[in-house]
């Protein structure tokens, strides 16, 4: 319970429009009822004693220090793409950050200084407006910049852009304590451009392997990297939900390849790589492929179904390449990386298949929740940055592993996930998808806890494949020893050093998992590890 006193401090520092502990606003950020499905929110999700709005860095230090002072637990967020940014913890204060929402554009050294209130969608649009452009993540345009640069940031688009914690520059950062921490050049001026010194890079620290969700303070203020754009318009086509980009013919172009096996596929992915050519080169899980064409929900599993009993037509859409070629500096770029494909195809017998010349996915992102949520709820067992090689193993080990827990995960055919190049063929991605549905039974909902929490993580472990979902779906207790091997405790170390009353954001990202498996009876009595 936040008392009279500390609220009426809060209400000084913001403003009476911007706090509240009204029962139902607070309902609204709690994590139950919202959507968010698995076990840690089910199981650990609780509703805030009180929302409160920042707008500015000098608002967040304050309430971090008041916070501290009155030993009260905050939760900090944006967007609220994710459950660990959703309160788990009893009579917590929440800092929505969306009233951070400065955005400007550094067209000359091609960067954009934002708080964590900006979305992708308004980065992508300024951006464009000065022939730049950015990655927007697969979690959609909707979510934060700042907090999703934090968290990882993943798409096709990652084969030319590279991961979003490269693309960091300068950071201003609220320590739990309260004491302002600036990164880079904004450590030594007011230009955010460059993010390396003075003195130790820390935004490894900020950021780590997943981020720290909020468990180390807030970051109240970022500067990232933009990339030199086509000068084409992308003009804004349909009529919503049905709302997509139309690409300039004589720029940008997708191609969709049906390849002879998943060898010729990968193949054909790495001489693509090597011949340092394209924007985005991807294997399409097939799931997405009905999804863009179903009409809706229930076309979706009529199409599912018939693939299912038409074995020819399930294992040609199986091995579906997708590649994005993009004119960046010219027509005849374009033309030659088009000649350089088609001989690529060529060589690797792959037969060029209809590709619409559109994006709703990659630059928009608008088609999100089609994506991830055709039954309701998702879940993906691994998301891992490694050579391509370990992708196929652990896909093909996983594949094994789920048809034992279908149901209550939808049938899809043995699909091997979403994989793809990074870094123009230097390295290789892989996220194994899984959709249910979260109506089902108890008995099936505490099986998808169970291949979740436990019995994934550990196929993981034996693949040698590190997840960036670390903390998120695997317990510490099972990661720590098997990551490091004594990366658990190092993390434990930096929690204590930075917030040793354990008040940002509890019970963060190291425990919350190992809370979760003591607190269902179902996945404690299945633990075999100490």
């Amino acid at each position: 319970m936040i008392n009279e006193q500390v609220y009426k401090e809060l209400q000084k520092i913001v403003g009476p429009e911007f706090v509240s502990n009204a029962p139902e606003i607070c309902k609204a950020y709690g994590l139950k009822g919202r959507g968010f499905h698995n076990a840690e929110a089910r199981l650990l999700g609780t509703t805030p004693a009180c929302v409160v709005l920042p707008g500015s860095s000098r608002e967040v230090r304050e309430i971090v220090l008041l916070a501290k002072r009155h030993l009260i637990p905050f939760t900090p967020a944006s967007t609220f793409w994710f459950t660990q940014a959703g309160p788990r913890h009893k009579e917590v204060l929440f800092i929505d950050l969306k009233r951070l929402n400065r955005l400007d554009i550094d067209p000359k050294n091609m960067t954009a200084t934002l708080g964590p209130g900006v979305i992708y969608a308004q980065l992508q649009a300024e951006a464009l407006k000065h022939g730049l452009f950015t990655m927007v993540p697969g979690g959609g345009s909707q979510a934060s910049v700042v907090a999703n640069h934090l968290s990882w940031g993943f798409s096709p688009l990652n084969y030319r852009l590279g991961m979003a914690n490269r693309r960091i520059m300068g950071v201003e950062w609220v320590l739990p304590d309260g004491s302002i921490l600036k990164l880079g050049s904004l450590a030594t001026g007011q230009n955010p451009f460059w993010g390396e010194g003075p003195g130790p890079d820390l935004r490894g620290l900020l950021r780590g392997n997943i981020g720290w969700m909020g468990s180390l303070g807030i970051v109240t203020k970022m500067c990232v990297r933009l990339f030199p754009f086509q000068p084409r318009p992308l003009k804004p086509k349909g009529i919503t939900p049905e709302t997509y980009l139309e690409f300039p013919a004589d720029r940008i172009k997708w191609y969709n390849f049906l390849c002879p096996s998943m060898d010729s596929l990968v193949e054909m992915m790495r001489d693509i790589g090597q011949a340092e050519i394209g924007a985005a080169v991807m294997r399409v899980p097939k799931a997405w492929y009905h999804i863009a064409k179903a009409t809706s929900k229930e076309d979706l599993w009529k199409r599912l179904s018939s693939e299912k009993h038409d074995t020819g037509k399930a294992h040609q859409k199986k091995y579906l390449l997708r590649v994005l070629l993009i004119g960046f500096t010219s027509e005849r770029q374009l033309q030659y990386e088009e000649k350089v494909l088609l001989t690529i195809a060529e060589r690797h017998a792959a037969e060029q298949r209809p590709a619409k010349q559109r994006d709703q996915s990659w630059i928009q992102s608008a088609d999100s929740v089609s994506m991830w949520w055709p039954t309701g709820a998702f879940m993906s067992v691994t998301g891992q940055v490694d050579s391509i090689d370990c992708a196929l193993k652990t896909s093909s080990r996983l594949c094994q592993l789920k048809k034992k827990y279908t149901p209550p995960t939808m049938d899809d055919n043995g699909d091997p996930g979403w994989f793809q190049l990074n870094d123009m063929g230097h390295c290789g991605y892989l996220e194994f998808l899984n959709y249910w549905d979260p109506n089902d039974h108890q008995d099936m909902i505490e099986k998808i806890d169970e291949y979740y929490h436990l019995v994934a993580p550990k196929e993981l472990v034996r693949c040698g494949a590190l997840s960036f979902f670390l903390q998120t779906n695997s317990p510490l207790s099972l990661d720590g020893p098997n990551y490091g091997p004594n990366y658990h405790r190092l993390a434990r170390k930096i929690k204590q050093l930075l917030d040793p009353q354990g008040l940002s954001n509890p019970p963060g990202i190291l425990d919350a998992l190992d809370h979760v498996i003591h607190e269902a009876p179902w996945l404690e009595k299945l633990k075999d590890w100490e």
